[in-house]
């Protein structure tokens, strides 16, 4: 029986085996190997397992190189030089990545997989040179020439480590500096250790305490912590007011035109800005400093005084920064503030997100940069908002009696007759009365609903026109963006259509210019799919946004409204008059219709007649109404004209 004997301490390695295993259990269920970081992370700590168990079985080697192969013995520990200096080049390429910008990240990767590929070079000479190890059937374990190889490479892994922190420190979050520096001095410190008591085995103990070090500071934390800002992240401010029980104040700023500053910016330019608004916002908030989301940060303090004072301070340099930044790319930030008492929320995130996600859609709506507070006023308009979308949950049906769609004659001056109308949606006789279109489109919109509320009108108008072909021909009914870019939109539409046994010709889709603005090639898709089959488009409230005219005639519209706005511009003087019937000329001369809306006097309506325009809508001929009334308009109409 051959007994292999082992007079070095190896405790340390077998415990960094172990501990390298379930590290990177940890790490394979925790984040994804699809990120760069992550995969640079776990190839460190499985190479510093591997490099510690074949340490194991080199050291079993040099004690019994009499009763084992040579062959054996060589190829063992070669093999544990090559594992070796894994953990440190993985390990500093994963800190060259943090730190070094884009420019330079990959000169610096590269040169560190050129140092580990020269180090290799020599280990595999070695086997013939025994320049750093060879085993003697006499003397056993030889140490070579440059038997101090590994701690040279290690050390300078840590040279150029400190050296790319230290040149871009000013780039860093602190936190990531500060680890990152450690690391390489902590290895050198436990690999010194190992020089100098060459029997206690620590060469795997040190590349996992550099492991270690990272995954309880950085790695851990990444799902928590922010590597851009330094700050924590939205998960962690989640957790820290789920589980706070002090009350204090909610702070958030809000950077609304951050698409815009993502494309005007370069990457490493808007990082930097991110990290210095973070350090400012954390020279306040200190450790109660988060980055929400790419455009929000965060902050958590125990009064209102403390609050306003920090706001004076955050949007005086935000202002300040804005005219450094607008000097470089020309567009500043539009940076909006709001702020809640955290028991409002009775600690749910979701309420007080909610509620700040309130105050600010506000202060953008009114482009108000002042700071918004929470207070009661706030609440009760977000109580009725909630009353509002279960009041919606509940009527969006068919057969609903309060959600209801009115109609709005539509005079032709060509057949001096009402030929058409607009349908409205109408929200009646709820708990809460009679609700306003602007106030429950807008919850629909915020709550995802609106597409439902399109289509759900949109069956209501078919239905009505089913039953009142006799006297009603066609209608006009608004679509939203969210109906126009749905793939199954012109499906539906036709199938509804032919559900209700309607012609194609009987619905007329309103859409606004915005609709299609950033959603071009689809929603001309779907436009000329269902005009090929029938239905016909109107260009809604044109001259309220920028319409592009090549765009505008590129699309199968056979009706431009002109909105009210224009109408109005048309009574100040002649010279604007002639410009609004150019416009009209325009579309007629390109073959488009032309409707002008909101008409509501007889002068207004003589100026339209001047102006040649196809059609008239507004309350001088009939206000909205609900079906009943809308029906007994019409009747009574053609039977004046009769």
């Amino acid at each position: 029986m051959i007994t292999l004997d082992l007079p070095f301490y190896v405790l340390g390695e077998d415990i960094t085996c172990l501990l390298c295993l379930v590290l990177s259990v940890n790490i394979f269920t925790s984040f994804s190997p699809s990120e760069y970081r992550h995969r640079l992370f776990l190839y460190a700590d499985l190479s510093t397992f591997f490099a510690a168990l074949i340490n194991i079985a080199s050291v079993i080697c040099i004690a019994n190189y009499k009763i084992l192969p040579l062959a054996l013995c060589t190829g063992v520990s070669t093999l544990y030089f090559i594992c070796l200096l894994m953990t440190p080049l993985f390990l500093s390429s994963y800190a060259l990545d943090m730190a070094l910008p884009p420019a330079y990240k990959r000169v610096g990767i590269i040169i560190n997989y050129l140092i580990y590929t020269l180090y290799l070079l020599v280990i595999l000479l070695n086997i013939k040179t025994g320049w750093v190890f060879r085993y003697d059937s006499e003397f056993g374990y030889v140490r070579g020439p440059l038997k101090v190889i590994t701690y040279v490479t290690t050390l300078i892994y840590g040279v150029i480590t400190i050296f790319s922190l230290t040149l871009n420190r000013n780039t860093m979050a602190k936190r990531i500096y500060v680890v990152f520096l450690l690391y390489p001095l902590l290895s050198i410190l436990i690999m010194s250790f190992q020089f100098f008591l060459p029997r206690v085995i620590l060469t795997g103990t040190a590349s996992f305490a550099a492991l270690l070090l990272t995954y309880v500071s950085i790695q851990s934390d990444l799902l928590d912590f922010d590597m851009v800002t330094g700050l924590m992240t939205g998960r962690k401010l989640i957790k820290h007011i789920e589980n706070n029980k002090k009350r204090g104040f909610l702070y958030v700023l809000s950077i609304e035109n951050m698409n815009i500053l993502q494309n005007n910016m370069e990457i490493s330019d808007l990082n930097f800005l991110l990290l210095d608004i973070g350090r400012h916002i954390q020279k306040y908030f200190l450790r109660h400093s988060y980055h929400q989301n790419t455009s929000r940060f965060a902050g958590i303090c125990d009064s209102l005084d403390e609050l306003k004072a920090y706001h004076k301070e955050i949007s005086d340099y935000i202002n300040e920064k804005n005219l450094t930044y607008t000097n470089q790319i020309f567009v500043p930030m539009d940076v909006y503030y709001s702020a809640v008492e955290i028991h409002y929320g009775d600690k749910n995130i979701d309420s007080l997100i909610d509620i700040i996600n309130n105050l600010l859609n506000k202060a953008i709506l009114n482009e108000d940069h002042t700071l918004k507070i929470c207070n009661q006023e706030v609440l009760k308009s977000m109580q009725r908002k909630r009353q509002i979308e279960e009041i919606l949950k509940r009527e969006l049906t068919l057969e609903s009696k309060q959600f209801q769609v009115w109609f709005q004659p539509i005079y032709s001056l060509e057949k001096s007759a009402f030929t058409h109308m607009e349908a409205l949606s109408r929200l009646k006789n709820t708990e809460l009365g009679d609700i306003p279109p602007q106030e429950f489109i807008e919850v629909a919109e915020n709550k995802g609903m609106i597409e439902k509320l399109g289509f759900v009108a949109f069956e209501k108008v078919c239905k009505f026109i089913a039953e009142n072909k006799n006297l009603v021909q066609s209608v006009s009914i608004n679509f939203s963006v969210y109906q126009m870019v749905n793939q199954n939109v012109v499906s539906s539409v036709l199938k509804t259509i032919s559900d209700f046994g309607l012609a194609p010709s009987s619905i007329i889709i309103e859409i606004t210019e915005s609709l299609f603005i950033e959603n071009y090639a689809l929603v001309r898709s779907n436009m000329i799919a269902l005009a090929k089959a029938g239905v016909r488009f109107y260009l809604d409230d044109f001259g309220t946004g920028y319409s592009n005219l090549s765009s505008v005639l590129n699309l199968p519209f056979s009706t431009i409204k002109i909105d009210r706005s224009l109408m109005l511009v048309m009574e100040d003087d002649y010279t604007k008059e002639r410009f609004v019937c150019n416009i009209i000329d325009t579309f007629k001369d390109a073959g488009v219709k032309v409707l002008v809306e909101g008409v509501e006097t007889q002068s207004q309506n003589q100026m339209v007649k001047i102006a040649k325009a196809d059609f008239i809508q507004g309350f001088f001929y009939s206000k909205p109404l609900p079906e009943d009334e809308c029906i007994k308009v019409l009747k009574n109409h053609n039977t004046k004209k009769e």
